[in-house]
């Protein structure tokens, strides 16, 4: 019997949360001020939260300092399943946190750390759905914990290096059998694995105003281990697996982003950060599940044919007073799944994102940012293979339209 299982490691590798609704699984909601710009601090970051955005821009900094806070994101969209509008999709809200670090340790060298989600995903359908087969509830998260190292080569080149360690969790519910009066076969998975990777990065001060920065992420490959236990009653039960382990390989991509960082003014900036991701290593997963209670066995290999994608965005920051600044910022941010080759797990097509935010500091050391985004995913089609050993298996026509979700931001830093 072929069951879709795979389709929740697809969605691991791409955590939206729904990413935060990014393209692909991305999630790239690092701090509030990064939310309202854009993320356009590549070039020249100026607090903490250069830990993630680019590394090497910790030598901005002179003293300790450190960044909490955390996103809001709420996903939903209007489905329809061959032509059948079907119950809207509504996820919840889900909550992923930033945390950043920075402690200068000589003139020229800066330590840094971060805490933050790079991938995740959360779809949660209407139980009766006519893809409940394929996918009733997932919820994804996962947890980066990146350690830093900058260095000042000269008064305008810094570089760093860092690792990341990836902890990654999912849970997934599906019913990929319910027919009267056969049974039906009901099935909840979950598991985590955690491995590592790395980041180089460097930025480079052209002139007084203008400031450049590259940072490369590396892979992560990823060995998912968890359990399946399968609910199931009547004469389905010969073709529910198992319950048992299960397993699965993924590879989280590599990417590479530019920025740029120019200041008009001493209270007008502006940022802009270009990122290609290689999204094309969601080729296929390798997915190993326990035996049918008939023997079948229930592993196979899930063809996906992602592509490699870029995402674009760009903002602006006005100091109106000493204490107050407001800033806007858009990102465009292309999908790279195969339109033949799709999951219910994560709601199609590029996205436009909205960013807007505000800063205030008090008490000299103080600073607080909020951050509101509107993501618009564009209508789109995708077909997605499902069904049962009974009824057969075909293709099936997922459209997601009215796309939308709702992303608020806050930060609080502190300089020592």
């Amino acid at each position: 019997m072929k069951m879709k299982y795979g389709k929740v490691v697809v969605a691991m590798v791409s955590m939206a949360s729904v990413s935060a609704m990014g393209a692909g699984f991305g999630l790239y909601e690092a701090s509030a001020r990064g939310l309202g710009m854009g993320n356009g601090l590549v070039g020249s970051t100026g607090d903490a939260s250069a830990n993630y955005y680019n590394p090497a821009n910790l030598t901005e900094l002179s003293d300790p300092s450190v960044m909490v806070g955390m996103t809001l994101i709420n996903p939903f969209c209007d489905v329809t399943v061959d032509g059948r509008r079907q119950p809207k999709m509504n996820a919840g809200w889900f909550p992923p946190p930033h945390a950043y670090i920075a402690a200068p340790v000589m003139e020229d060298l800066v330590l840094g750390l971060g805490t933050f989600c790079e991938y995740g995903l959360g779809t949660k359908y209407d139980g009766s759905w006519l893809l409940k087969m394929d996918t009733t509830e997932t919820t994804i998260q996962q947890f980066t914990i990146n350690p830093n190292i900058a260095y000042r080569i000269t008064d305008d080149w810094s570089v760093a290096l860092g690792a990341r360690m990836s902890y990654l969790t999912f849970e997934n519910y599906k019913t990929p059998f319910d027919i009267a009066p056969l049974g039906y076969i009901r099935t909840h998975l979950e598991g985590d694995d955690f491995n590592c990777g790395y980041e180089l990065a460097t930025s480079y001060k052209v002139t007084d105003d203008l400031s450049l920065g590259l940072v490369y992420r590396s892979r992560i490959n990823h060995r998912v281990e968890g359990d399946l236990d399968a609910k199931k009653h009547g004469a389905a039960a010969a073709l529910a697996p198992r319950n048992g382990d299960a397993s699965a390989k993924l590879v989280l991509p590599s990417s590479l982003t530019m920025g740029a960082n120019y200041e008009f003014t001493e209270s007008f900036r502006s940022g802009v950060s270009l990122t290609w991701t290689e999204w094309s290593t969601i080729n296929h997963i390798d997915f190993r599940l326990p035996r049918s209670y008939a023997g079948l066995d229930t592993s196979y290999t899930e063809d996906l044919n992602w592509r490699n994608a870029w995402r674009v965005g760009f903002g602006f920051e006005y100091d109106f007073t000493d204490y107050l600044a407001g800033r806007i910022g858009y990102t465009y941010d292309m999908d790279p799944a195969n339109k033949n080759k799709g999951t219910t797990m994560l709601p199609s097509g590029d996205r436009h994102i909205i960013g807007f935010g505000a800063s205030y500091k008090f008490l000299e050391s103080w600073r607080v940012d909020l951050g509101y985004s509107f993501i618009l995913m564009e209508s789109e089609t995708r077909m997605v293979h499902a069904g049962n050993a009974v009824t057969g298996y075909r293709e099936h026509r997922f459209e997601c339209d009215n796309s939308y979700s709702h992303l608020v931001s806050a930060s609080v830093a502190y300089t020592f």
